[in-house]
């Protein structure tokens, strides 16, 4: 897309194309998924990790962190514009936070894996906490509209969970990964 954007939008679409660039790069950096997608796609950002100086970590320290405080800077520095208009030329503070925090973690992540005995490569988007977040979603679901649950509870759910797993219906709406989505394609849904 951003080199969509370059070829036909000019200087006046540049910062969104660097824009869409960036983010293309880190979404494709943390969500390596398996070994011949870099190499087939041709987008050395989703190769699998081989070691802990892999290229990435230097881009995300060195460019896609800086790249970060320099939008907020500059958006801020902007002169005519009242704080709300300033607002919402970026995106949420939360998400800046958790994009930073990822980063950052992730930085850390990378060669503590590598300096483990035995690790030869690293598929990043492992990593991923969907399966986290469809067991709560689950729990959810068994709840009802009590969200609030006891231990008890939450132990009982948790048992029943373990008891009939294939019949947990998963959220349509979420942003996890298996649930109806993968589904799509035999035009199943996940139902009892």
């Amino acid at each position: 897309v951003s080199k969509a954007l370059q070829l036909t939008g000019g200087a006046e679409v540049e910062e969104t194309a660097k824009f869409a660039g960036m983010f293309d790069k880190f979404f494709d950096a943390l969500n390596v998924s398996n070994y011949t997608e870099g190499v087939r796609h041709r987008k050395p950002f989703q190769l699998p990790y081989r070691s802990a100086s892999d290229f990435r970590l230097k881009w995300l320290q060195d460019e896609f962190l800086p790249y970060l405080d320099q939008w907020g800077k500059s958006v801020e520095d902007r002169p005519g514009f009242t704080p709300a208009q300033k607002k919402r030329m970026l995106i949420s503070h939360e998400t800046l936070l958790g994009l930073r925090m990822t980063t950052k973690s992730f930085l850390e992540l990378v060669p503590y894996l590598f300096s483990l005995p035995g690790v030869k490569s690293f598929l990043s988007q492992r990593i991923c906490q969907d399966p986290l977040e469809k067991f709560f979603g689950c729990q959810r679901q068994r709840g009802g509209t009590h969200d609030n649950p006891t231990a008890a509870e939450f132990l009982k759910n948790t048992q029943a969970l373990r008891v009939v797993n294939s019949f947990c219906r998963h959220v349509a709406s979420g942003n996890c990964r298996g649930g109806m989505k993968e589904n799509e394609d035999s035009g199943k849904e996940n139902r009892p």
